[in-house]
């Protein structure tokens, strides 16, 4: 009789499943409320929400310059595996983009937005009109939640919201994919698993007649 192999005792520990980490439609709404704020850099931050509410990383859009827009789709530079994607902007979103574009032209000087220029710039005293970096757009979520009442906002939520909601509306996976510059079944797999198990809860209630509760 062969005897076990050590490991033959040892429970490999399963992964943990990935999951969507995405916000809630009331804490969005707190989140563009409190946006409102802000108002020496209200047109800005509207924007940059707008922009990263469509599936980009927070280094992705960092690193857009105006030039990678052309009034209707974005050109980004993926950080992860791939050159390029188009990303189309809802029309909010565009009279968003296009507004803080406005106000860069009226402020001119190291503000006109030249094609060559970074999309997002720096207002704050020490590096007004430089590219606004990563960490200075994670400082500037991060305000916004706390101005907002919304505990853990980070830039990556809002592109967790977009894959949801993608997934929601019926997206092909490879073009949901293909938006949101993911290369992986299994990543993309975090958002379509957590819609099915919601419509499922949703479809048991309205099955027992308890639909108010969604």
């Amino acid at each position: 009789m062969n005897k076990p192999l050590p490991t033959d005792a040892i429970d490999l520990e399963r992964q943990p499943e990935l999951q969507a980490d995405h916000i809630e439609a009331e804490d969005l709404s707190q989140l563009w409320a409190a946006l409102e704020l802000e108002e020496k850099t209200r047109v800005r931050d509207r924007a940059i929400i707008a922009v990263l509410s469509h599936g980009l990383r927070a280094s992705e859009v960092s690193a857009l310059d105006v030039e990678h827009w052309n009034g209707k789709i974005l050109k980004v530079h993926r950080s992860k595996g791939q050159n390029v994607s188009e990303v189309p902007l809802s029309r909010e979103a565009r009279s968003y983009l296009e507004a803080y574009l406005e106000w860069r032209r009226q402020q001119g000087g190291m503000f006109e937005p030249l094609p060559e220029s970074p999309m997002f710039l720096a207002q704050d005293p020490k590096s007004t009109g430089k590219r606004l970096g990563y960490k200075g757009l994670h400082r500037m979520v991060k305000k916004l939640g706390a101005i907002a009442g919304v505990e853990d906002v980070k830039p990556h939520r809002f592109r967790h919201t977009f894959g949801t909601e993608v997934t929601r509306r019926g997206v092909d996976p490879l073009f949901g994919k293909e938006l949101m510059g993911i290369k992986s079944d299994k990543v993309f797999q975090r958002y379509t698993k957590g819609v099915f198990k919601q419509a499922a809860a949703e479809a048991y209630l309205r099955a027992i007649g308890e639909d108010e509760h969604l």
